[in-house]
Formats: structure tokens, sequence, C-alpha cells
């Protein structure tokens, strides 16, 4: 199967603005492919150096990347929005297309992507590697595919952080936005009772699925197709995940209020700072009590309950 990478890039600043263009176009696979960050990863030692270009280590600019299927129209209503962005943020992003192939896709991720550990107990493994879990760690097996959510951007961890800290066992979740479903195993395999995970994305509601199977939680996660915030007003949960834009959370906070339980928490991310105020006004106006806030380098992440 063929596929077409869009490439924009563009300073940090609206890095977000473009992904949630992609999100809206349909892509759950979106990548931000950001130099800054990955310098202070590698200086926190949380990547290696080696497995980096130098070329990309040095570049100033942020590369936000999405995937379409070849038959997908995608190109005229792209080009709209970026120039509404490129007038919004006083900027010029630059669009690329590429061609990509399954099998190129799956063997980048395999060059680049390895075993590595997230807070105190989970550790995210690919399917092709082999690792000895120790002493309460907890395994989550990931082959991400053309869907966003491995663990190493700085927004799945936060969430991942997030769930690692306050779940206690036995609750409903609500995953919205669940890219490769990396957040809602790691709630299964950390005691949730029942996951309903949605995703926009056709192509990550499959890689989704393939990955909880991996992990043998099928009973316990179910994945739908669909809008998150229009599936959400008719479900309750005890934990909302959202890692996705600032936009859509800022969307998704007063279905959120309503469907959440008493004392029930929102965890979430995928963040640019500079948009973080508009968040923390809107789950203050919804109701909600901030507990916790995480940042690396221009990403938040927030963790909520309803009063």
């Amino acid at each position: 199967m063929k596929w077409k990478e869009v490439s924009v890039l563009t300073e940090g600043a609206c890095a977000e603005a473009v992904a949630s263009i992609f999100h809206r176009l349909g892509s759950g696979g979106v990548v931000i492919e950001d130099p800054q960050a990955a310098r202070q990863y590698v200086k926190k030692e949380l990547f290696d150096a080696s497995t980096l270009s130098p070329d990309f280590l040095g570049h100033s600019f942020v590369v936000i990347k999405a995937y379409f299927h070849e038959d997908r129209q995608v190109l005229e209503e792209l080009n709209k929005s970026i120039e509404k962005v490129n007038q919004c943020f006083n900027t010029k992003c630059r669009v690329y297309i590429d061609e990509v192939r399954d099998e190129d896709w799956e063997e980048s991720w395999k060059k680049y992507y390895h075993t590595f550990k997230v807070g105190e107990r989970l550790v995210i493994k690919p399917s092709w590697e082999d690792y000895q879990a120790g002493a309460d760690e907890v395994i989550i097996e990931i082959d991400p595919g053309m869907a966003f959510g491995t663990g190493i951007h700085a927004s799945t961890r936060f969430c991942l952080q997030f769930i690692e800290a306050y779940l206690k066992g036995g609750e409903i979740l609500f995953d919205a936005g669940c890219g490769s479903g990396i957040l809602s195993i790691a709630a299964a395999k950390l005691g949730a009772q029942k996951i309903l995970a949605v995703e926009i994305d056709e192509v990550a509601v499959r890689v989704a699925r393939e990955n909880i199977a991996l992990n043998q939680l099928a009973h316990i996660i179910e994945v739908q197709t669909g809008d998150a915030v229009e599936i959400l007003a008719d479900h309750e949960a005890d934990i909302i995940l959202a890692n996705i834009t600032a936009d859509v959370v800022n969307l998704l906070i007063p279905s959120a209020a309503q469907a959440l339980t008493k004392g029930g928490w929102l965890f979430a991310s995928g963040i640019v700072d500079s948009r973080f105020p508009s968040v923390q006004k809107q789950l203050q106006d919804c109701g909600f009590i901030i507990d916790k806030i995480l940042t690396d380098v221009d990403w938040v992440g927030v963790a909520a309950y309803k009063a």
C-alpha cells in the first residue's frame, strides 16, 4: 500500500496548529520532529545521540509529518489552512510531499525505535526486541505502524506518567484520540476495568486493535472509529485521556465535565506551552481543579479532576 507523506517545515510556535490541521483532515499518524526537544532528551540521556542524525540535531526548524492514503485528496484544503497559519503566526511554512510504502515505514521504525522505560514501572517495548522484565515492571508491546503514540514524545510520556501515578484499579476510562493505543494498553495493564478508545483515523484504529491484541487486552479495551468529542457525550468515565492538541482538548473539556464521575480525572497532553493558558482557563471555567502540570521543552501535560 502506498501513502502520501506530507511534511511541513516551520518554526516551533505553530507546530501544534499544523498538527491540528492534519488531525482535522483525518490523519491519526501525525509525527512532530523537534530538534530542540531532541537535544534536550539527549542531554538528559533519554535518547541515544548515535541513533539520531547529526544534521537533524543541528536544525532549528520543526517538521510536522502526516500520512494519507494515496487516494486521499487533501492538498487543496491543506494549503488553504497553512496559509491561515502563516498569517496568524507571521511565519512561512513549507510543504513537501513524498511517497511511502508500508514496508518502508515499518523498517524505519525498526531501525530507530527501541525498548525504553517511562516513569517507575512502565517499559515500552517493540515486538521485535527481547526484554527481561524486572521486579514490578509492566511491559507494553507497541508496533506503532502509521499511528501516533510510541511513548517517546513528551506528550505521550506525560499521560503515561499520569496513568501510573493516579490509576488505582477498577476504573472506567475513555481514551480520546487513542493513536497506537499505547495509553489504553498502559491503563489496562495497571488495572483499569474497562476502556473505550476512540480514534478518527481508520489506519490508527487498525494499528490500535493490533497492539491491543498483541498485549492480549481485547476483553478490556474496545476501539471505536469516530469523533471523540461527539462520542464522549454518550458515555460516563472515571478517567479521560486526551493526548491530542490544545484546540481539541478545549473542545473536549465541557463534554469531559459532563461525562466524568465526581472526582474523576482528565489527563490532557499534546499542548504547546503558548496554548496552555487557554486550556487552563477552560478547565477552570468547567469546574476542574488542576492537580499537576508537567512540562518538557515547549510541551505541557495537565492532570485535573472534576470538583
